[in-house]
């Protein structure tokens, strides 16, 4: 019997020490240095990152995925999640992202340059389920090259996957500005900042799920996300801060 109360407090001790976080893809890199700090002040924590285009993220959550906080890459996946009953808090903004245009195959980082006959491929993240995509469709049509260049783009599952589809073989795409911030990445330097103007600003939005109700640390993360060191964390990374 005292053997099976040992187990059990185990179990509830590990689940209390354990976090599962669905991330929008945009914050691979700087949600790794997030994670270094924060373990350091908590350092008995496990934090488990889920990373994909934050429709897709939404998909999974609606259906059972047991994560216990939600970092979208804008508000109104987040707060789909709120209104529909999946999350205990209405959206908040943790950061603000930018659209970085890149080329690794020499090709000039820019809007007019996608009109050029040699740039066959324009590497995007899928409009539907990733705000970044959205964005960049959203800038290509107010600067009016929208009908010219749409049979060259090719969208990727993610922001994630569109750098990655952008460095092994597309012409130009459209990433987002923080990867390249990475230590990993400093070596593509043939890149320009989408003009923020052209597209609506990527306000990136979060909500501590259900199923993290219980689970203190969710709270502890989200309010570390909002606290100077993470904001700070963010800027190194390209993204604007919140305060």
């Amino acid at each position: 019997m005292r053997s099976i109360f040992l187990l059990l407090v185990f179990a509830v001790c590990s689940f209390a020490s354990t976090l599962n976080v669905a991330a929008a893809a945009n914050a691979a890199y700087v949600l790794e240095e997030i994670k270094s700090e924060f373990i350091k002040l908590h350092p008995d924590a496990k934090i488990n990152i889920t990373l994909g285009s934050s429709g897709k993220l939404v998909a999974q959550i609606k259906n059972g995925a047991p994560f216990d906080l939600f970092l979208s890459a804008n508000i109104d996946f987040a707060d789909v999640l709120y209104k529909d009953g999946f999350a205990l808090n209405k959206p908040v903004i943790y950061t603000s992202g930018s659209v970085a245009i890149l080329s690794v195959r020499g090709y000039e980082p820019s809007l007019n340059s996608l009109k050029n006959k040699d740039i066959k491929t324009i590497i995007i993240a899928n409009p539907k389920t990733a705000p970044y995509g959205t964005a960049t469709i959203e800038a290509f049509k107010n600067a009016g090259i929208y009908d010219e260049i749409k049979d060259k783009i090719i969208e990727a599952n993610s922001i994630g996957d569109a750098l990655n589809q952008t460095i092994k073989a597309g012409d130009i795409g459209f990433v987002a500005a923080s990867a390249l911030k990475a230590e990993q990445m400093l070596q593509y330097t043939n890149y320009a900042i989408l003009d923020g103007s052209l597209h609506t600003s990527i306000d990136q939005a979060m909500v501590i799920l259900n199923h993290g109700k219980e689970n203190k640390l969710a709270k502890d993360f989200y309010d570390y996300l909002l606290s100077k060191p993470a904001q700070d964390i963010f800027v190194k990374f390209g993204y604007k801060a919140i305060n």
